[in-house]
């Protein structure tokens, strides 16, 4: 999929934003899907509202990089879900910026880490 996704989107003098998507996951549109998620935008921040598949498929690691590769082709710098692990909500957080600098000395941010002898 190229990235040319545009979050606005002007129709005379309207501006229409995408603030909510729905995903299922299907090989073509119109047949029967297994799975279904609603996706939230704030700001440059999605969040996954729900997430339900079939007993047969589970969500899992392809599902979860086409997520994360649909929110940066809608220029989100940030993605959360909470999903349920052993009856305890577990929540995670995502950063999607690819390379976070340092805009007086334009050089890659790096932790702060020392060495301690």
């Amino acid at each position: 999929m190229k990235n040319n996704t545009n979050r606005f989107i002007k129709v005379g003098r309207w501006i229409f934003e995408v603030k909510m998507v729905r995903a299922i996951r299907v090989e073509e549109y119109g047949e029967p899907y297994d799975a279904v998620a609603h996706m939230t935008f704030n700001g440059d921040e999605v969040y996954v509202d729900s997430q339900l598949s079939s007993c047969q498929e589970n969500l899992n690691r392809e599902d979860l990089d086409a997520f994360l590769d649909f929110s940066k082709m809608m220029k989100a710098n940030s993605f959360r879900y909470d999903r349920f692990q052993n009856g305890q909500r577990r929540a995670r957080s995502i950063s999607l910026a690819e390379n976070v600098t340092d805009q007086v000395e334009n050089t890659e941010v790096r932790p702060n880490i020392r060495l301690v002898k």
